[in-house]
């Protein structure tokens, strides 16, 4: 075993903290470099760390505030495409009670990483779904929204599986090697606007995104399902793998993110672990929106053992 990464079969797996280079060698992972999330020149001050106590604990513990005024300019901390986005809620206060209020826009940077940004104004998200930024671009608003004590920026860079993840700022790397953004410190924004960018493709799921669940896939799987054809019965995507578990099946579960109940379908294992099938989002059964998608292995009623997160898979409609 090579440090930092596990093997199944032939195919490394790298744990966390690693990732795999050309070579195949899994090798430590360097936080990676975005820009303060606001327009160039614009000084603003860091409210709450890393592991703060008051709000950046377990999943959000890498995370930062940012100070800003009602209305301040937000901007992609590094080029992306418009991943989600809310922008109707008015209400925020300084309780659990608001939590799930916040306006926000998440982008996707194309390499499993996403930004994201929340305490928005009211109708202070300006940017659509699917929608390509650039860095430095107005993406929102500063506000109030959700939880949150006052007017601020709760910046995160996450993973698909939405765990908050170090970043290193090309501002703060000017006062200090690591480039971390330091509690109580001031910063200038050089996030200098760029008027021209390559579009940044979706992030998908890699082959071992669930080998937790004995699964490894063929290829990659999409995270975002568009352009659904309505008359066709090809729609979706191939699901093709090796399972190592004891299951004669392989489950298929996905379940709207404000839904109640889950669905499951089942995919027959051969001798050799080996599964086939055609995964569908057709229109009558899934709205466009955001889905949460777990596979896993199943017995023959197509009971499957327990999971604590799922990836997230969204549906986006062209506009028409």
């Amino acid at each position: 075993m090579v440090a930092g990464c596990a093997t199944l079969g032939a195919s490394p797996v790298c744990l966390a903290g690693a990732k795999l280079d050309a070579r195949g060698t899994c090798r430590a992972q360097q936080a990676p470099l975005h820009h303060i999330p606001f327009r160039e020149g614009f000084k603003t001050r860091i409210m709450q760390g890393y592991h703060g106590y008051l709000s950046h604990k377990e999943d959000l513990a890498h995370s930062l505030d940012f100070r800003c005024e009602l209305g301040t300019p937000v901007v992609a901390s590094k080029a992306g495409r418009v991943w989600a986005t809310r922008d109707d809620s008015n209400r925020g206060c300084a309780d659990m009670s608001c939590v799930e209020d916040a306006n926000y826009v998440v982008l996707d940077h194309g390499d499993g990483t996403y930004s994201e940004y929340y305490h928005l104004a009211q109708f202070g998200a300006l940017v659509e779904l699917g929608e390509n930024v650039c860095a430095g671009e107005v993406i929102g608003l500063c506000g109030s929204t959700g939880f949150a004590t006052g007017e601020h920026l709760h910046y995160a860079l996450t993973n698909t599986t939405r765990q908050t993840l170090p970043t290193r700022f090309y501002e703060a790397a000017e006062k200090q090697d690591i480039g971390l953004a330091v509690p109580e410190t001031e910063y200038v924004s050089a996030n200098e606007l760029q008027t021209q960018c390559a579009p940044t493709p979706y992030s998908q799921l890699s082959r071992a995104a669930f080998a937790h669940q004995g699964i490894t896939l063929e290829k990659p799987l999409p995270l975002v399902i568009e352009d659904r054809p309505a008359d066709k019965d090809d729609d979706g995507f191939h699901l093709q793998g090796v399972y190592h578990g004891d299951h004669p099946n392989v489950a298929v579960h996905r379940k709207a993110i404000d839904g109640d109940d889950w669905t499951d379908e089942c995919v027959p294992v051969d001798a050799n672990g080996r599964f086939s099938a055609r995964i569908k989002w057709p229109k009558h059964r899934f709205e466009p929106g955001g889905y949460w998608f777990m596979l896993t292995g199943a017995d023959e009623d197509c009971l499957a053992p327990g999971w604590a997160w799922s990836y997230r898979v969204n549906i986006l409609e062209a506009a028409r």
